[in-house]
């Protein structure tokens, strides 16, 4: 009577076995289908009574209670909250790390690998076989998780069902991810396979436009640009472009949908339109005048000579595709995010139907299996139960107690009672490994669903997948550092980039304020002119005022004359009297003209001194508001020297700075100098000592380049050192090699 007594529990210890054997392997789907088990035998033993021993029952439940209690994890895992929640997680991170890992290795091609020839300059350096790999992981890892987590480390055991599983879900896989390619394109296979899977692979807008507008070609075109190295110039190309989308640039921009990357399908003839009009012939003279004035690249004198040959007929066409650079580029980098924008949707859809067609499939499947089972066990014969007898498992089920570990139990009790409850503990698991794979399911549908609303603006492949990865956020996602020049961002932090951005600052206070001074200078000078005029001014009316005194002496004189005319006349009289009656009548009326015209001549003198008085008064306003305003040029004059002295503060704090950053790059320099230095004289690698000579190297010549430009003493001090430091590094390569 023992030995039926103690089978029942030896059947529970084979069972204990059987999960051990499974924790100590190595797929995480077995340890924790392991847990979750033993966490239910322990309340199905609780409720549940076999034939054995109190004793041996507390035994068992002992053991038990020590598997399941060994670590916090497992304490978790054992709730029956713990072990969904256990499920969910181990689906969804699984998911994500697959596509981490794909993400890295895109990471890694895109900062590493060379750049193709073939590439198009305004797109990133991005390889699709990559984005399709990514594509297939997405729409295989989340099914495949579940279907594994169903299996629970016995996938291979079971391949007769999970081999046919596994190949339809890589077919399904594989279908999803080239459906998610845009259509259009697929159309195209037969032409150019490696360009349709590879938009950035097509002819650039730049080159495009060429083609069509310039005889000679792209080739035409570059020796034109090496012909012009002005139009090379970075500065001179930012300052253009940032004075095109500020002002002519919006003609094209407001004919095309500024929130549709597709809408810029069609900017290729609005740009050809503007160009043809000739929208901004006259403005764009005025900046280039503008920006040879404000940096000095010409004197003023050969500034309208030099933009004449700039813009002559000869150069119209070159000239005008140099215009429209800018928007050529940003119409390639939206056409790409346009096509990475459609294949997002078109993940995000296809994953929705995929991820709802997964959870019917699942629900069916597990509400079918009981009746699937029930008729399997109307068909079979009855089993029997000695000992040679295959045991039974969940692939080809035939009683309604079988569960994948009764192969693993070498002894068999004398009634069903431990197998029926081994059987509900597997049904348990089943339970919880369905409903949390639908919870995922489900998880997994509403997410993609509230991103519907509100997709994305993809640059890249790399920002397209850090957009499904949780791990990665857009702030700590660095973009690939080999994209084309004119679309790598400037670090704020960065001191070269602060001093740059200062440098850029002050060259434009110290460009308006010379033109102040020179519209100053031109003000003074038109001021003085104008006291110069008044001056002469009143010179010649004093010199008017000054014969006024000698004309009224001059009329003293004759009207005294008049007088001793007619004096010698009357005395004439007496002696011819005769005559004087004849010419009484004449010499009265000559008397009463020179009495009238005396009158006048004293009216004229009255009037003279009138005329004198007011002079003197404005002469004397004049004076005042000479005064005056000598008083206003004075002040100005002395806020110009204020001024200038502040803007000499500024230029020495600028200067200070410079030293300052350029010392700590120069100190940087030298100190990763010396420790290459140092390894090339230990036994360090020679390729990695080349490389990062290299790497100082292109460093040091950017620095030179740099402060060539800058053409100040100190500047040539640090190049000096500069040289110093690149010879250091010829020696080293030559003791490296």
């Amino acid at each position: 009577m023992e030995t039926v007594i103690t089978r029942d529990s030896d059947v529970i210890r084979d069972y204990l076995a059987a999960m051990d054997a499974r924790e100590r392997s190595l797929s995480p789907f077995a340890r924790l289908v392991a847990n979750i088990k033993l966490a239910r035998l322990r309340r199905e033993l609780a409720n549940t009574s076999i034939e054995t021993t109190d004793d041996d029952l507390a035994a068992l439940r002992r053991e038990i209670d020590e598997r399941t209690s060994r670590s916090l994890l497992r304490r978790l895992q054992a709730r029956p909250l713990g072990a969904r929640l256990s499920v969910f997680l181990l689906i969804v991170l699984g998911q994500q790390l697959a596509l981490l890992l794909v993400f890295f290795a895109a990471w890694l091609f895109v900062n590493f690998a060379p750049v193709d020839r073939r590439w198009n300059p305004a797109l990133p350096n991005e390889q699709p076989a990559f984005l399709y790999v990514f594509l297939f992981f997405f729409f295989f890892a989340t099914p495949m998780l579940a279907l594994l987590t169903l299996f629970g480390g016995r996938f291979f055991r079971s391949w007769r069902l999970t081999a046919p599983a596994t190949a339809l879900l890589v077919m399904i896989a594989a279908a999803a991810a080239f459906a998610t390619v845009p259509s259009a394109q697929l159309g195209k296979v037969f032409k150019s396979l490696e360009q349709v899977l590879n938009p950035a692979l097509r002819t650039s807008s730049t080159d495009q436009l060429i083609k069509k507008r310039v005889l000679g070609g792209v080739e035409s075109y570059r020796q034109w640009i090496e012909a012009n190295p002005l139009l090379k110039d970075a500065k001179l190309r930012s300052d253009y472009e940032s004075y095109l989308r500020a002002g002519p640039g919006r003609w094209i921009t407001s004919r095309l949908d500024s929130q549709s990357d597709a809408a810029w399908i069609a900017s290729m003839d609005v740009m050809e339109e503007y160009l043809d009009q000739r929208q901004d012939e006259d403005g764009f003279r005025e900046w280039l005048k503008y920006y040879f004035d404000r940096n000095r690249i010409y004197s003023e004198s050969r500034i309208d000579q030099e933009i004449s040959s700039l813009t002559g007929g000869a150069n119209e066409q070159m000239l005008g595709i140099w215009q429209v650079e800018p928007y050529l580029r940003e119409r390639d980098e939206r056409l790409y995010r346009a096509h990475l924008g459609t294949v997002s949707r078109r993940m995000k859809n296809v994953a929705l139907t995929g991820l709802g067609a997964f959870t019917l499939i699942f629900l069916i499947a597990y509400l079918a299996k009981p009746a699937l089972s029930a008729m399997k066990r109307r068909k079979a014969p009855p089993p029997r139960m000695d000992m040679e007898d295959a045991p039974m498992t969940i692939d080809s089920p035939s009683r309604d107690d079988s569960f994948p570990e009764r192969r693993d139990i070498k002894t068999m009790p004398f009634f069903d009672a431990p197998f029926e409850i081994l059987s509900r503990v597997h049904k348990s698991f089943i339970r919880i490994a369905v409903f949390a794979s639908v919870f995922v399911f489900l998880f997994w549908i509403a997410v993609y669903a509230s991103a519907m609303s509100s997709p994305p603006a993809t640059q890249s492949q790399l920002a397209l997948m850090r957009s499904y990865i949780f791990f990665l956020s857009d702030d700590g996602e660095v973009e690939p550092s080999r994209a084309a020049p004119q679309n790598l961002g400037t670090d704020a932090t960065d001191p070269q980039t602060r001093l740059a951005a200062m440098e850029e600052r002050v060259d434009e206070g110290e460009y308006q304020h010379r033109k102040k001074l020179e519209a100053q200078d031109e003000t003074i000078a038109s001021q003085i002119s104008d006291i110069s005029q008044l001056k002469s001014f009143s010179m010649q009316f004093q010199q008017t005022t000054s014969t006024l005194p000698t004309q009224l002496a001059e009329l003293s004189s004759r009207a005294s004359a008049a007088e001793a005319r007619v004096g010698e006349v009357i005395g004439q009289v007496g002696g011819v009297k005769q005559k004087a009656d004849a010419l009484e009548g004449q010499i009265a009326s000559k008397i009463g003209q020179v009495e009238t015209r005396a009158a006048r001549a004293s009216d004229q003198v009255g009037k003279i001194e009138e005329q004198a008085s007011l002079l003197a008064t404005r002469t004397e306003a004049l004076e005042k508001e000479l005064d005056r305003r000598a008083r206003q040029i004075e002040a100005r004059t002395e806020e110009l020297g204020e001024r200038t002295a502040a803007l000499n503060e500024r230029e020495d704090r600028i200067a200070r700075f410079q030293r300052i950053a350029f010392r700590a790059i120069l100190s940087g320099i030298t100190s990763d100098v010396d420790e290459l230095d140092r390894r090339s004289q230990s036994a360090s690698s020679r390729v990695e000592i080349q490389r990062q000579a290299d790497a100082l190297a292109q460093r040091i010549n950017a620095m030179i380049k740099e402060l060539g430009e800058i053409n100040t003493d100190q500047a040539k001090q640090f190049i000096e050192q500069l040289d110093g430091l690149k010879k250091r590094l010829d020696e080293i390569l030559v003791r490296a090699k």
